[in-house]
C-alpha cells in the first residue's frame, strides 16, 4: 500500500449523525497521527508509512463562502469534490432529479473552482454533469492544474450516469489529470454481478482512451463500498496486478496505474498558490 485519499463528508450520511466538516477533519487528522501508520500529505516517500491525503466533500458550504477554500488548503486538504448524487450550490450532478435542463457550474461554483485552482489544489469531477466537467477542465487549462475523477469508470463499458463518456475522459487526460477506476458494483456492471474482471476491462479501456499516464485506482475500500467477491481489500491488489499482466499490460504501466500517476498528480504543486496562465 503506497497511499490513500480519505474523504471528509460535509453532510450527514444515512443514519450517521450530522458532523460538520471541521470536526470531521480534525478527528481524522488526529486518528492519522495516533495510528503512526500514515504520513499526512506523504509526498516524501517513507517505507514505514502509508501516504494519506484528504478530500473535502462540502460544496454547499464552500459556495456560501468561497474564501474558505484557502483555509482548507492551509489545513492540508488536497482534493475538493464538487458534485454528488444531487445538484448542489456549486455544480449539477450527473444524476440530477427533477425538471429542467442540466446546467454546469453555478455562479458561486465558478468562484469556488477558481479559488481551488488558484491555490494549486485539485478539483474532483466524479459525479458531476458533463457541462460541469467541461467548465472545470476549461478553467483548469488556464491555471495549468490537473483535473481528477477520484471514482469514475468508462460509460462505454458500463452505462451508468456516474461514469464518464470518452470525451470527458480525454478532457481530463488533456489536463494531465487522472481517472480513478472504482469497484462500485453499479459502475462496473449495472444490473449484473461484477468482479475483478470488470475492473481489469475498465483499466484497459481507460488506458486505451486516455493513455497510461492518466489512469489510477479509486477502488473505494475506505469508503464503505461493498467489496467484490474477488477484490475484497487492498490485500487482493497482487491478483489485480497479475490479471493486468496476463492481459498484456507492461510492468511500467501497471506501476503507473497502481501508484505513480496518483503520486504525480497529488504531489504536483501541492499547496502552492498559482497564477492563471502560469
Amino acid at each position: 500500500m503506497i497511499g490513500v485519499v480519505l474523504p471528509i463528508p460535509g453532510h450527514s450520511e444515512g443514519r450517521l449523525p450530522r458532523l460538520d466538516a471541521s470536526t470531521a477533519f480534525f478527528q481524522l487528522r488526529t486518528a492519522l497521527s495516533l495510528s503512526q501508520k500514515f504520513a499526512f500529505q506523504g509526498c516524501t516517500r517513507r517505507s514505514d508509512r502509508i501516504a494519506a491525503w484528504i478530500s473535502l466533500e462540502a460544496p454547499d458550504a464552500l459556495a456560501r463562502d468561497p474564501t474558505q477554500v484557502g483555509l482548507w488548503v492551509a489545513r492540508g486538504v488536497r482534493v475538493f469534490s464538487i458534485a454528488g448524487k444531487r445538484d448542489n450550490d456549486v455544480a449539477t450532478s450527473s444524476t440530477r432529479i427533477g425538471p429542467g435542463p442540466i446546467t454546469g457550474l453555478t455562479r458561486a461554483g465558478h468562484e469556488v473552482v477558481r479559488q481551488i485552482l488558484a491555490a494549486g489544489a485539485l478539483v474532483d469531477v466524479s459525479d458531476a454533469s458533463a457541462l460541469s466537467v467541461d467548465e472545470v477542465t476549461d478553467m483548469a487549462r488556464a491555471w495549468h492544474v490537473p483535473v481528477i475523477a477520484t471514482h469514475s469508470n468508462a460509460r462505454a463499458l458500463a452505462d451508468s450516469p456516474w461514469n464518464l463518456a470518452d470525451a470527458q475522459i480525454r478532457e481530463i487526460a488533456a489536463s494531465n489529470g487522472i481517472i480513478g477506476v472504482t469497484a462500485v458494483h453499479g459502475m462496473l456492471a449495472p444490473g449484473r454481478t461484477s468482479s475483478i474482471l470488470h475492473v481489469v476491462k475498465q483499466i484497459l479501456y481507460l488506458v486505451q482512451v486516455a493513455g497510461s499516464d492518466h489512469v489510477a485506482l479509486g477502488i473505494g475500500f475506505e469508503s464503505g463500498v461493498s467489496p467484490l467477491v474477488d477484490l475484497k481489500s487492498a490485500a487482493d491488489s497482487p491478483r489485480l496486478a497479475a490479471d493486468l499482466r496476463d492481459a498484456g499490460m507492461s510492468e511500467e504501466d501497471i506501476a503507473r496505474v497502481f501508484y505513480k500517476n496518483a503520486l504525480r498528480v497529488l504531489c504536483a504543486t501541492s499547496g502552492v498558490p498559482l497564477k492563471a496562465g502560469h
